[in-house]
Order: structure tokens, then sequence, then C-alpha cells
């Protein structure tokens, strides 16, 4: 039967209208045909799974790849008395778990949250095969994608799950996602024909700015400037950093120096601690979080005022993310990079640790190959005490290995071989394909630099990049444009004779799809290689079938 999706929405959660994209979503959905939605942060992603799991016959899984986030949702839901949901996750007790399984098994459950960890576990797997699933939710499904900003390696066995649950309905959800990890999504999800649906990543009433501090003690001069100078920041915000000990400092200026009511808040505190940061902010007893990026997802505060980064981020999907935190309720909102040049080391430290090298996966095969006969493998605990490597990088490895056929689940978290491996001594791993992913994040934080220096549209670069034009002469609203229109220029960056998404070749890097454009310059996303910015006679264009 047709439903009234308006009265739907004002019935179950009280809202007289969609935003944009929205009902877009939720239409297909019904229709039972697998989506990905790209929609900003702040869209509203959350409801496009909830409103048709609630009118759906079943339970609804929907995987999502952080604890608080689940909360978030689960407190959201009750408040408006919806109570037939339930959220599996590492936080519960033994008993606490059972009893979530149980009411799964009951089928009376219509959403159900779980972590990408706990859909490895085969008995959980097994009571989920015996249920009606009308719709399975991948949320933050970037993290799926190898070129994502946020690779989480449990995601990339969702696509065996789904096709294992005899493919539900999919419905895949992310804030930020180029078109190279929309095709990645896609691929790895089983769903690779669908069409995205792409909204919203314009935010016009968000105020782009970039201030170049050169030494590190300049960097506490601007945050002095902004708080106190012709054109104070207003209300309550977000500071991020790149590093706890960057957070700390700047906590301790702004309270102590600036008078700045503001906490500080990082993955080591302890939950309690969190717990009363998230409550001073929301309350406004505090004018500012200061936060490593464990701050911020989830939180439903729709008038932050300024998000303000310390340091240089790692990528521009990640800057959008946490800058796209700000102004929710659509009034004014300012976005300010503070960033030196030598903040990209900090960054690469951060990717040589995230990316094993040939070495490190081979001694980790090594290990599962001698103590893996054992009748119940090697368990991850053992692994790490034998290899003393990193828990994040052992995970890579691992989840690396699984997907290419080597190893495979032995128990709740132990590994073996598998049996083609066994008997198969000369299969050879291909790390190619990570050589690759590194050179990519690189070529990322590169853009990120090349976002913070620009002198031209900040909007128009962000929008690029994501994989959408942008026309207007001039946007109004970031430092560069409201600096040429003081000075009389109507537009500050002419585009050369390229397009994005044009495909291009060029002599070493291959062929390539251009992201922007702008006078002589082209950047362009080589697959081999990652982004380059390179002058636009070095590149010619290209038949789009050869990519």
């Amino acid at each position: 039967m047709p439903v009234d999706l308006r009265a739907a929405l004002q019935e179950k959660f009280g809202f007289d209208n969609f935003y944009p994209g929205q009902e877009d979503v939720v239409s297909r959905v019904l229709r039972g045909q697998d989506t990905l939605a790209i929609l900003a942060t702040g869209a509203g992603k959350s409801l496009t799974y909830q409103l048709p799991a609630l009118l759906l016959e079943g339970t609804t899984i929907v995987v999502s790849p952080l604890i608080a986030l689940m909360k978030d949702q689960l407190d959201m839901l009750r408040e408006r008395n919806i109570t037939d949901v339930v959220a599996l996750n590492s936080t519960l007790s033994e008993d606490q778990e059972m009893r979530a399984r149980e009411r799964i098994r009951s089928g009376k459950v219509r959403i159900a949250y779980t972590t990408p960890e706990k859909l490895e576990d085969q008995a959980f797997l097994a009571l989920l095969k015996e249920l009606r699933i009308p719709l399975f939710v991948v949320d933050e499904a970037h993290c799926i994608s190898q070129w994502g900003h946020d690779f989480r390696p449990a995601y990339l066995a969702l696509g065996a799950v789904i096709a294992r649950l005899g493919h539900p309905t999919v419905l895949a959800l992310t804030a930020t996602a180029t078109p190279s990890v929309r095709e990645d999504i896609l691929h790895q999800l089983g769903i690779d024909q669908v069409k995205p649906i792409v909204r919203g990543f314009d935010r016009p009433k968000l105020i782009y700015e970039a201030r170049k501090a050169d030494k590190e003690a300049d960097k506490l001069k601007i945050l002095s400037a902004l708080f106190e100078g012709a054109h104070p920041l207003e209300g309550t915000g977000i500071i991020y950093t790149a590093t706890i000990k960057n957070a700390l400092e700047v906590q301790n200026y702004l309270t102590s120096e600036l008078g700045v009511p503001a906490a500080v808040y990082h993955s080591k505190l302890h939950k309690e601690d969190r717990t009363s940061v998230h409550n001073l902010f929301m309350d406004e007893t505090i004018r500012a979080v200061v936060a490593t990026n464990a701050f911020g997802l989830g939180i439903d505060k729709p008038n932050i005022r300024f998000v303000l980064h310390y340091d240089l981020p790692g990528s521009l999907e990640a800057y959008t993310q946490e800058a796209g935190r700000a102004g929710r309720d659509g009034l004014p909102s300012r976005c300010i990079l503070i960033y030196r040049m030598s903040d990209t080391r900090v960054q690469n430290y951060f990717l040589t640790g995230k990316y094993p090298d040939v070495e490190e996966v081979q001694r980790v095969f090594g290990t599962i190959e001698v103590f893996g006969n054992q009748s119940d493998g090697v368990s991850m605990i053992d692994l790490r005490k034998i290899l003393q490597l990193p828990l994040t990088k052992l995970k890579v490895i691992l989840a690396l290995l699984k997907k290419s056929g080597y190893i495979e689940h032995s128990g709740k978290s132990a590994y073996a071989l598998t049996e083609a491996v066994r008997k198969n001594r000369d299969l050879i791993l291909n790390l190619a394909n990570y050589d690759t992913k590194k050179s990519y994040d690189q070529s990322k934080l590169a853009m990120m630099l090349q976002y913070a220096e620009t002198r031209s549209c900040r909007r128009r670069f962000i929008l690029n990049y994501f994989g959408e034009d942008f026309d207007a002469k001039n946007c109004g609203a970031c430092d560069n444009c409201r600096r040429a229109l003081r000075r009389g220029v109507g537009e500050i960056a002419a585009t050369g004779g390229f397009r994005i998404a044009d495909v291009v070749q060029h002599s070493k890097f291959g062929i390539g799809t251009v992201e922007r454009a702008e006078r002589d310059l082209v950047t362009v996303l080589f697959p081999s290689v990652g982004y380059k910015t390179l002058l636009a006679t070095a590149v010619r264009r290209a038949e789009p079938q050869i990519a």
C-alpha cells in the first residue's frame, strides 16, 4: 500500500517536512531499491533509515562504527517513545548481550544497531538468518572504502554478510565521499549498479577562513585575536587539535590567558569525564571544547557558532566533516583553519603508523602459519604479545590477509590459514594495493594543504573536491572571496579549459579524472598515485571509456 510519507513523518517524529534528499532516500528504500546516499553533515541521515524501519515488517539491521553514536540514536528514539530498538556492542556484559540477543531472536525488535565486528561472530550471523530483515543499513559507509578517510578493516566483510542474509535492501549512508570513494563503497557492498543520491554539500551559511602561522607560538596569538580582536568569535564552538598535548595547551591558554571557559576532550579521558565535558558543552556552561577528533560524531547541537582547527587535518574529508558541525540551525557560522607548513609532519607520522609494510605483513602471516595449526588457531591477544604491533596496524593486516583469502576465523577472535593456502603454498600476497593507498592518503594531505594555501574560493575548492560544480563567480562568504569583493574584484579564480569529471591522460601517471581546474592549473585524481596538481598543458583529454 502507498504510504503518505509526510503523515508518517509527523506521526513518528513530529516533523512537518523532510530535509533535502531525505524523502528521496526513504521512498527508494521503501520500494526495495538498494541506495547509497551522500547527505551533508547535519542533514538528518539517521531519519532516512529510522522512518522506513518503523514502516517495514521485520528487523532493520544498522551497522554503526561508534558506540557513542549508537547510544545517541537509542536515546533519541526512546525520547520519542520508540522502544523496540536494541544495540549490540562491546560495552555490554555477558548477561546484557544474552538478553539483547534474545530480544532480537523474538523478532519484535524494529531496529538492531550493531558494530561490524559483531557481524564476524558466526553465532550472531546465524541468529540474524532466522529473522525477516527488510533493510540492512551501513552507516558511515566511507569506512568500507580503502580510499575513504576513516577506513575500518571490519567493514570489509559486510558485502559477504549481506549476501549471506539473502541480500535485503541495502542503504549505505555517509556525509563525506568523493566520486572514487562512492564507487568503492558500491563495489564492496555488491551493489555496483546503484546511482547515488547526493545532496547538500554546499552550506552557504558557513564562512570558511584560513590563517597561516610561521611559528607555533603564532598560533596562540591568532587564537587570541580571534577571541579578542575586531571581529571576535561569538557563541559556543569546538577547537580541534591534532594531538592531546596541543589540546591541553590550548585549553590552558583559553582559560588562564583569555578568560574563555573551555574544557578538553580526548580519547584517553575516563568515560565519566567525557560525559561531563559533553554535558557542559550542550548546556553552554563553557564556550568551547578543545578536542582531538574523538569529539563530535553524534553531537546534536544546532547552534555551534564556530569550528576552529588549530592544526592541519589529514584530509579535506576529515576537515569538512568536523567543520560541518557548525551552524546546523542555518545561521552564519565560522569555520577557521589555523595551520603551519610543518603540521604535515604530524599527519605523516599518523599515516606511517597506519599502514603495514611488506615485512610486517609477512611476520603476521608467518606467525599464523606457525601457531595456526593449534586446534583453536592463534588468538588476537597472542598475536599482539608475539608481534608487538600496534592494534590498529594488526587489525589492518588481518583484514588484508582475510580479504585476500589467506586466513580465516577459527574462533571468536582467533585465526588460522585457509584450506586453499594450506594446499597451495606458492600463493603470493599482493601488497601493491596498500602501497597505492599510502600514496593516495599522502596526496589527500597535500590537497588539504593546498586548500589552506589557496587564494581562490574555498567553497568552490571543497565542492569540486566532492565532485560538485560551483559556478558562482564569488561565494561572498569565504575569506578569499570577501577580500576580492573589498578590492572590487568580482571573480577570483577563472577556471582553465577543463571541468571537473573530465577524463585526462598524463604521460607518467596514466588516465585520471579532473577534480578541479583553476587558472593554468588542474588537479587530477590518478588511481595509481592519488591527487596531483599539474600545469593544464601537462595533460590531454582522453576517451572516458578508457578509464
